[in-house]
């Protein structure tokens, strides 16, 4: 399945240079009803539901991507403005989930069955839906576990290879890198990747990729 993941140019670049995608601990995701789709009204189920990401957290991390690269908000929010690299990935589909976006908290009664999943089909669950709001990223995530567990709030990488095959490398419209740099920056590796630079759609709020390639 080809997905794709939004950077700002500098991390986008050290993303290409080191064939590694960070991975974002559980804890530190920028919504912060991650994790708390239930309702949690009830404080016996808010004790439980803490204990268990901060357990969760320690073993394992997720990376978000997007189905869509045309999204001006997409670019705007996770490129920095137009200024960033979108990278485009072919990921197998059993290794990724799709979000389901939702106009209210799941019910509580859910809450008990949810106990019942564990360590990542767990996390898998509680990371699989957000409020409706969030739905123009069209985002699928994949778990990443821990080779052991991380105590502190250092930094988590992944290397490229046959789960995280880069495909595409999206230039932001406002970009100030060239097609150019990024060739300089993959080497002798550079004929195996499309290159592009986003323009404008001209009849549609969308980006769109260049009518004429580089």
């Amino acid at each position: 399945m080809r997905v794709y993941h939004f950077l700002n140019e500098r991390y986008g670049i050290e993303a290409i240079t080191n064939q590694t995608l960070k991975v974002s601990r559980l804890k530190s995701l920028n919504d912060p009803f991650e994790h708390y789709h239930i309702d949690t009204d009830n404080y016996g189920t808010r004790s439980v539901l803490k204990g268990r990401l901060n357990r969760a957290n320690r073993e394992l991390g997720v990376i978000c991507f997007s189905k869509s690269y045309t999204s001006p908000v997409q670019w705007a929010h996770y490129g920095d403005c137009h200024r960033g690299i979108c990278l485009g990935f072919d990921i197998p589909e059993e290794e990724l989930f799709e979000i389901d976006y939702m106009n209210h908290r799941t019910a509580g009664r859910e809450f008990k069955s949810s106990l019942d999943l564990k360590g990542r089909e767990y996390i898998k669950y509680m990371l699989s839906k957000k409020h409706e709001h969030w739905k123009y990223e069209q985002e699928v995530r994949t778990i990443i576990p821990f080779p052991e567990n991380v105590m502190d709030d250092r930094l988590i990488f992944t290397p490229f290879g046959d789960k995280f095959s880069l495909i595409e490398i999206m230039l932001g419209l406002r970009c100030t890198i060239s097609v150019k740099n990024i060739k300089s920056y993959l080497g002798k590796e550079r004929h195996k990747f499309q290159i592009y630079k986003m323009e404008m759609s001209p009849i549609e709020y969308a980006m769109q990729l260049p009518q004429v390639l580089t």
